[in-house]
């Protein structure tokens, strides 16, 4: 007991002695969640475990999704943005998922917005590869495909094959070209 009393905490179950939070880093907790940092990089900035900083930051009502350099009072508005489709506007799918959130409600919305705002893509400018057809001989520029030979489906299909048909391979192609352009 006279262990813990000189490390400011109490004793556990497992005879571990657990420090308690002064005022002082309880502020210095609240004020790193408040700005947008996540539990794991608080609790490595300021020694102490993610468990203690993520039971501080809920009893405060910081807990969930804050967002880098985000003040509290924003915190509800990201919430709101995050659940709204970027293209259409209605309600994005709330089942619980892993990974990214989702920004549209449905891959019709993706492409379209995809489709409509090319110049947000971030694409390398050493990803741009220039080629030349090994079948018509006509110049293609292609991103992030450094093993293409072919400039169309077209071209790839004569080669391959001696004969192309009109087919669908004439709507797919007309979208590769536009898509590369």
């Amino acid at each position: 007991m006279a262990k813990a009393q000189e490390f400011g905490g109490r004793i556990n179950f497992k005879g571990e002695v657990i420090t308690m939070l002064d005022k002082i880093q309880e502020e210095r907790i609240l004020a790193l969640r408040k700005k947008g940092y996540g539990y794991k990089s608080i609790a490595s900035t300021l020694g102490f475990k993610r468990d203690t900083v993520r039971d501080l930051c809920k009893k405060h009502g910081l807990q969930g999704y804050v967002g880098y350099g985000m003040l509290q009072e924003h915190r509800e508005e990201v919430k709101g943005l995050l659940k709204q489709c970027s293209y259409c506007g209605k309600e994005v799918n709330k089942k619980k998922q892993r990974g990214r959130k989702a920004k549209f409600c449905s891959d019709a919305c993706r492409r379209t917005w995809w489709k409509e705002n090319p110049d947000k893509k971030k694409r390398r400018d050493t990803a741009w590869y220039q080629f030349t057809c090994q079948y018509c001989g006509k110049e293609f520029k292609v991103y992030g495909n450094k093993n293409r030979k072919f400039c169309s489906i077209r071209c790839t299909t004569e080669y391959r094959f001696g004969t192309y048909e009109e087919t669908e391979y004439e709507m797919i192609e007309e979208a590769v070209t536009t898509r590369e352009e």
